[in-house]
């Protein structure tokens, strides 16, 4: 049952608010917004003003985030870092779907594997590499999607790529065909590119408006095919949203 009424919910919503606000307010607007009575945001504001999360203008009766916020946050930036942040939401996604789900970043011209959900239960997924070539895998193909048409001709032309299978896409006029889908989709697939009988599908997680990771699910073709891999790319993007949403508001990210 969800208490939506509670002292401690009101007070969030208030600290909200303010901070969504463009500049400070009083009383009556955060009430008449929140439709909350004045007495009980006032006493709100009094509990949060003497413990300087908030903070009364000396010149009137309106309120801003206070310098007490501060050392909160620097904690909470200091110490999270992009796996403890997916972590959740990455084993959460694993146990729904039942296959192994992956954190990568982008290093060194290759796709990094930083983070593997706790089930493994296939014999190609567990002797992949902790890296992998961007051309022929999802992860891979979703940080070449966000690079400029030249960088990406320079790429192919000095043959950066790798054949791993003969479903390995070396041709930058095929690749870019692929990139417009995944661009347009904000799903990228390995289908059987990096290892025979392996599938593999990514989704991006975003940071200010460039992608700073990718989850990929990686498992055999077939299985994947039998529990529909259209309903797990779409329970691929809920779940990278979800980060994406977490970590907005955050000026600085470590990656691991």
């Amino acid at each position: 049952m969800e208490h939506s009424n509670t002292m401690t919910d009101r007070t969030c919503e208030i600290l909200d608010y303010i901070y969504n606000s463009e500049k400070p307010v009083g009383v009556s607007n955060i009430a008449g917004n929140l439709n909350l009575p004045k007495a009980t945001v006032f006493r709100i504001l009094a509990s949060l003003e003497k413990w300087k999360f908030v903070e009364k203008l000396p010149d009137g009766d309106d309120y801003k985030l206070g310098l007490g916020m501060i050392k909160y946050g620097a904690k909470i930036a200091s110490e999270a870092t992009l796996i403890e942040i997916s972590k959740s939401i990455i084993d959460d996604l694993s146990l729904r779907i039942g296959e192994s789900v992956n954190l990568n970043i982008e290093y060194q011209e290759q796709s990094l594997n930083v983070y593997k959900s706790p089930i493994d239960n296939f014999i190609l997924v567990s002797r992949l590499t902790p890296t992998s070539p961007l051309n022929c895998s999802a992860s891979g193909k979703i940080f070449l999607s966000q690079k400029s048409d030249d960088v990406l001709k320079d790429y192919f032309n000095q043959k950066q790529y790798s054949k791993r299978t003969m479903n390995s896409i070396i041709s930058y006029e095929v690749f870019m065909a692929e990139i417009l889908k995944i661009r347009e989709m904000q799903l990228a697939y390995d289908d059987e590119e990096y290892e025979y009988g392996l599938y593999c599908l990514a989704a991006p997680i975003y940071h200010r408006d460039k992608i700073l990771a990718a989850v990929s699910i990686s498992g055999p073709k077939t299985r994947l095919e039998y529990k529909d891999i259209g309903k797990i790319g779409g329970e691929l993007k809920v779940s990278c949203e979800k980060i994406t949403e977490r970590i907005k508001d955050l000026e600085v990210i470590n990656l691991f």
